[in-house]
């Protein structure tokens, strides 16, 4: 998987700084997860959403991304939030154990 077959795309939703992430999550693009999520948490002072519905597979490389950037944002005085993760990200979330360290919304 290419860096580039991944799309990343900035919106606000009710309010609040949204990074809607398309594609697979693996070793190849987490430099520009990481990137991303950075500026997440930068522009919405710690209380972005990452909406995860695009999300095929994500690996360790990747959760390892979104925790690192939950930790930001709470240093910030604010919470990350997974929105709409795939069935499959899901998963490997729960398996991995990770799931209930976020805060998780379904619309």
């Amino acid at each position: 998987m290419s860096e580039w077959d991944v799309v990343f795309e900035r919106s606000e939703r009710a309010g609040r700084v949204t990074l809607a992430v398309t594609g697979e999550i693996d070793l190849a693009v987490t430099g520009r997860l990481r990137q991303e999520l950075a500026t997440l948490v930068d522009d919405s002072n710690g209380t972005g959403l990452v909406d995860l519905s695009g999300v095929g597979f994500i690996d360790s490389s990747g959760i390892r991304e979104l925790l690192t950037a939950r930790l930001a944002a709470q240093k910030a005085g604010g919470e990350l939030t997974l929105l709409n993760p795939s069935a499959s990200c899901r998963r490997v979330l729960e398996i991995s154990g990770v799931l209930n360290e976020f805060v998780v919304q379904e619309t």
